[in-house]
């Protein structure tokens, strides 16, 4: 199990990360759509200043902080890179997970999506550096949506 980040590695700006834990995001996505897997898109991140000039980072990794999507199951999980509001969004890139794989630790990765009914855990940092973990359980095709300061660990599939 992969949890070494530190809190002297992330920003101690308790914003960044909102107070407590984010609300966990799930809808049924239906078949895997034909566009899974394509190139990957441009990796840019949309900064927002506050009234003091601080600059909080949307869309990408905090620090050292990315969402990331972990397979621990014994079938096969899709990783998607951007959501917006209304969901998975259509041009994002999808990567496939097979058993024992992760999103790659240096980018910051949005959602997954199980094609059997899935039960894990999602481990969210919390300032000052704590890792809060909540169980989790999907039916067969659903979306779920994490956050940058969230992994998502599959740890078990049944069809």
């Amino acid at each position: 199990m992969r949890k070494s980040r530190t809190a002297t590695s992330v920003s101690a700006r308790a914003s960044v990360v909102a107070a407590g834990i984010a609300a966990l995001i799930v809808w049924p996505m239906g078949t895997l759509p034909a566009h899974a897997d394509p190139a990957p898109p441009q990796d840019a991140s949309i900064g927002s200043a506050s009234p003091d000039g601080d600059v909080e980072v949307q869309g990408g990794c905090v620090g050292n902080i990315c969402g990331s999507v972990m397979n621990e199951s014994s079938r096969d999980v899709w990783a998607i890179r951007n959501f917006t509001a209304d969901g998975p969004e259509s041009s994002s890139k999808w990567r496939r997970l097979a058993p024992g794989e992760e999103t790659p630790r240096d980018q910051d990765w949005d959602g997954f999506y199980v094609a059997c009914k899935a039960s894990g855990r999602i481990a969210t940092w919390t300032p000052p550096g704590v890792w809060v973990w909540k169980d989790f359980s999907l039916p067969a095709g659903y979306w779920m949506k994490i956050s940058t300061h969230q992994d998502a660990h599959v740890r078990s599939q049944s069809c």
